[in-house]
């Protein structure tokens, strides 16, 4: 895929001063977790537990990136609970968008590996095990990236009853749930992130600094799917994305502007450009042209889905449409044979 993207190393000149630095640095860590933020000190602080209750084998740096260029004084005395821990605090010289901080985490991060975390998610035990196996194997050279499922912990005060149960979770509960071990691992490739992107924002994808220098920044003119782009980016340019069956991470759902109508059109309206410009660059059979517009339609389908009002119900022709479209994406993923 073509590199007409803003290179990290062109974002790097925003800058960041440090608020407060508890890190110890006579050691490379081997992974950054880097936390952007922005006004949201209630949400950080569970973040930040989270990520604290956990336990690595190898070299880990915590940083924080605030978006707020203000409120120092308020951002030190939301934090100071954390002053026994090790991580670094930055701030931003000036708002550089949520992408834009999502790219600076990745400037300031010094690990081989660097995986964004955002500040209303959390990590679970899973992650560490996880990670502690994957990282450390004493025969072979880690994937590049490594990608997790996650868990949805949908918060909205009037969450559909459409939405299945089980996306809602007791956090304490899996927190406190032991890791099952290393879990299935498929890949994934062009042609399955033709059809959607299966992460959650970037929550459990852990990749190698170096290489998501070389691939390019998120870039915010494909808000708000520019985690999308830069994945179907990756793929193309580094190779296929394996994700592991292992649940490592709560994904906070709450009334945010994802709820909002301009918003949710526009993920419809980006995808569809971005499946023509995996289509026109060869990424993917030529074919799939005929299925943009069904693509988009499902799409929509599937969103609204996800965020019915509350006391709407899923239409039943809807929900047949969707079951149609997914036995087509797995006989065009699985069953054809990729060239």
């Amino acid at each position: 895929m073509h590199m007409n993207q803003m290179d990290f190393r062109e974002t790097a000149r925003a800058s960041s001063r440090i608020l407060m630095d508890t890190s110890v640095r006579d050691t490379v860590p081997l992974l950054s977790i880097a936390i952007p933020t922005y006004k949201r000190f209630d949400l950080l602080a569970e973040t930040l537990e989270s990520v604290f209750a956990l336990h690595f084998d190898f070299p880990v740096e915590v940083l924080v990136v605030d978006n707020d260029p203000s409120n120092d004084a308020l951002a030190l005395q939301e934090i100071s609970r954390f002053r026994d821990h090790s991580f670094v605090y930055y701030k931003n010289i000036e708002n550089v968008g949520m992408f834009g901080n999502w790219n600076q985490g990745i400037n300031l991060a010094r690990g081989k590996y660097v995986t964004i975390l955002h500040d209303d998610d959390l990590l679970l035990p899973a992650f560490a095990a996880e990670l502690n196996s994957r990282l450390l194997q004493p025969a072979a050279e880690p994937a590049p990236i490594l990608a997790f499922q996650v868990v949805i912990l949908d918060q909205r005060e009037n969450r559909p009853q459409e939405i299945p149960k089980d996306r809602v979770v007791d956090a304490h509960a899996l927190t406190a749930a032991p890791s099952k071990g290393l879990g299935k691992t498929r890949l994934k490739g062009t042609r399955e992130f033709f059809f959607g992107n299966p992460f959650c924002g970037t929550l459990g994808v852990v990749m190698r600094r170096d290489l998501a220098l070389s691939v390019g920044s998120f870039d915010p003119s494909w808000f708000p799917i520019a985690d999308y782009e830069f994945w179907c980016r990756w793929v193309a340019a580094i190779g296929d994305i394996p994700i592991v069956s292992e649940r490592v991470g709560l994904y906070r759902m709450r009334q945010n502007e994802s709820m909002v109508p301009q918003t949710r059109s526009a993920f419809v309206t980006k995808s569809r450009e971005l499946r023509s410009r995996m289509i026109s660059e060869g990424v993917v059979p030529g074919f799939y042209s005929l299925l943009l517009s069904t693509s988009a339609r499902v799409q929509k389908l599937m969103i609204d889905r996800d965020w019915l009002a509350d006391g709407e119900r899923i239409k039943r022709s809807s929900a047949l449409a969707v079951f149609v479209w997914r036995c087509l994406v797995f006989s065009l993923t699985r069953l054809l044979p990729h060239r």
